[in-house]
């Protein structure tokens, strides 16, 4: 009897993310596979704009970022439900708190023996990707574990290439 595979999708709770587990349910998953859903934190930062954070603030903070994973970890299971995922496809909801998340999902990929990643992508120009970086492009370059960049919709390219476009010609 053959094992399935152990698939991670990256999320963030964006729209981006959520295509990605849409296209994993709907055109990938295997009978047999184990689904690890991986949400990243940012940790609150110890010295906050106003001056030092106290450690009620800070605590505050992390608590708040839990809270956000798991109300992400509820939206999660009911996305798979809505959207079809196998009865015998398992699920893990995965929380790190991190301030890179690039390296945290080749981390975690590493640790969990993951067979395949798969995010989403916003679909920057390679201009825009240069300077803000793409957590998606360090996953690639980095994890050597197969990936799925599911690339957001062709209108929604093109309204972003035309948004970036507009930005740049002077007036």
């Amino acid at each position: 009897l053959a094992m399935g595979r152990t698939v991670l999708v990256a999320l963030d709770g964006s729209s981006h993310s959520l295509r990605a587990l849409r296209w994993y349910i709907e055109n990938n998953q295997v009978a047999g596979d184990s689904l690890l859903l991986l949400f990243i934190s940012e940790p609150p930062s110890m010295m906050m704009s106003a001056g030092a954070a106290t450690p009620e603030i800070y605590m505050r903070c992390k608590e708040e970022a839990v809270a956000k994973a798991k109300q992400l970890a509820a939206e999660a299971d009911s996305r798979c439900a809505e959207w079809g995922i196998r009865a015998d496809v398992s699920k893990r909801f995965l929380e790190r708190l991190h301030s890179g998340p690039g390296p945290t999902i080749v981390s975690v990929a590493n640790e969990e023996s993951v067979d395949l990643i798969v995010m989403g992508s916003r679909g920057l120009g390679t201009l825009r990707r240069t300077f803000l970086g793409s957590v998606s492009d360090y996953v690639l370059h980095h994890a050597h574990k197969p990936c799925a960049i599911i690339p957001p919709p062709a209108a929604a390219v093109a309204a972003s290439s035309a948004e970036a476009t507009a930005a740049t010609v002077p007036k």
